[in-house]
């Protein structure tokens, strides 16, 4: 099994001589589960955990030895992580019409998530997508928008740096079933054949670029017919 992260603090816990073994492993246990709580509680750690105590998973916090015990809560990221992305994605869309920034989806272990993405499962396959027919275009920087190409990819780096056994990759996905934020149904089919626009967006001067003249794509996958393939982040727990 894969978590998302742990958590580990010394304590310190004053116990009475005259105190019997029973009460003093709850007192342990209260405290220890005291502290946990409370990092729920605050927004710190996610209320799905997997508890290993003494290097044992399942047993209570009460079964710690009390000279040297060890409780570790090993809590899941993987919705955090979710709700993180879903925002900066959001919020880096161009939002002319407000369609795109509408149109980015969840899936869970290849199904759609309409729950909160905070309640994902721990060790589930999450595909943050983007279901509107031009999507493809604005992340390989194939139509000139208000903000910078690459959405998907932008997101996905800082990612990584910021949830640490968060595993994020960009690819480009099939979808079946559903419709976009304007109601049109999913998937896009490609009416005629893909324009290789060539135009680039340069990082540097942080403007659009003609890098060759407009041309019809000769690959396959951009021919009238073929089924549009959509930018997709896919987070998995390391």
């Amino acid at each position: 099994m894969s978590w998302a992260a742990r958590l580990q603090k010394p304590m310190r816990v004053a116990i009475n001589r005259n105190m019997t073994s029973a009460t003093a492993h709850k007192i342990v246990g209260d405290r220890i589960r005291k502290e946990r709580d409370d990092l729920i509680q605050s927004g710190a750690a996610s209320a799905q955990y997997v508890r290993r105590v003494d290097g044992k998973l399942g047993l209570p916090e009460e079964a710690a030895k009390l000279n040297g015990g060890n409780v570790t809560y090993i809590f899941n990221t993987i919705g955090a992580a979710t709700v993180w992305a879903l925002e900066e994605l959001r919020k880096r869309s161009p939002a002319h019409s407000g369609a795109f920034r509408k149109s980015w989806a969840v899936l869970v272990d290849g199904k759609g998530w309409t729950d909160a993405p905070g309640k994902i499962p721990m060790g589930s396959e999450v595909w943050i997508v983007n279901t509107m027919p031009y999507a493809r275009k604005i992340e390989v920087g194939g139509q000139r928008i208000s903000v910078p190409p690459g959405i998907v990819e932008a997101v996905r780096r800082p990612l990584m740096n910021r949830f640490k056994r968060i595993r994020a990759l960009r690819a480009f996905k099939p979808q079946q079933g559903g419709r976009d934020a304007r109601g049109e149904p999913v998937p896009y089919i490609l009416r005629g054949a893909g324009i290789a626009s060539g135009i680039s967006w340069d990082k540097k001067e942080k403007k659009w670029t003609q890098k060759h003249a407009a041309y019809v794509s000769r690959r396959a996958d951009r021919q009238a017919g073929e089924q549009m393939l959509y930018p997709t982040l896919i987070l998995t727990e390391k």
